[in-house]
């Protein structure tokens, strides 16, 4: 009796345990299925990204640039590629500084970088740092010549790959390239680290 009596005052505990462990595991799995929506939502985001970057429209390409932005910001997961596709997109768009090195610089007519390019690098350079997990931005031979970022808005990209880059008129005060690779690029490539008056506008 005594046995039939304790077993009949646990019964409502145990009730209220099974209960308690069956909301828990709903609350797991809907914690789970919310994890893979999200995960999905942003591969959906980044596919489309990736896909305006190929536009014809600077428009369009722009809007995938600040898209692919949104996703550094959101995922920390996904922000070193990112990062990486950004880089590749602004070495591509940017030209072969192989070609560049060839023309003779115009200091009345500098060639600046395409908008989109800007835009590109520029947020690569206010990225949040702690992200990266070891990501190369590789600027590597690529056509910079006129790159301008000024105090207000600096440039932060330790770890940047710019050898054998085109930097001439490229005007680069407060940047961050503490562990830059400068290997290849030409001679003056100390003097673009350099304030000088700004006669660009920001980035």
């Amino acid at each position: 009796m005594q046995w039939v009596g304790l077993i009949a005052v646990s019964l409502p505990g145990l009730a209220a345990l099974g209960a308690l462990l069956f909301t828990w595991m709903q609350v797991g799995q809907a914690s789970k299925e919310l994890r893979i929506s999200e995960h999905g939502q942003i591969t959906s985001r980044f596919n489309a990204a990736v896909g305006n970057l190929g536009s014809q429209s600077l428009d369009i390409r722009l809007g995938g640039i600040y898209a692919l932005q949104r996703i550094m910001q959101d995922s920390a997961r996904d922000h070193p590629t990112v990062v990486s596709v950004l880089a590749a997109f602004a070495q591509r768009h940017a030209g072969s500084s192989a070609d560049s090195l060839k023309e003779p610089l115009d200091p009345e007519a500098t060639p600046t970088p395409e908008a989109d390019v800007r835009v590109a690098i520029a947020t690569l350079a206010h990225r949040r740092l702690d992200r990266d997990r070891g990501t190369v931005i590789d600027l590597s031979k690529t056509d910079l010549r006129g790159l301008r970022f000024t105090e207000r808005a600096p440039i932060r990209l330790p770890g940047v790959d710019l050898s054998d880059a085109d930097l001439r008129s490229a005007y680069l005060t407060g940047a961050d390239l503490h562990t830059r690779v400068l290997d290849g690029a030409p001679d003056h490539r100390d003097d673009v680290l350099q304030p000088r008056p700004s006669r660009a506008e920001e980035v």
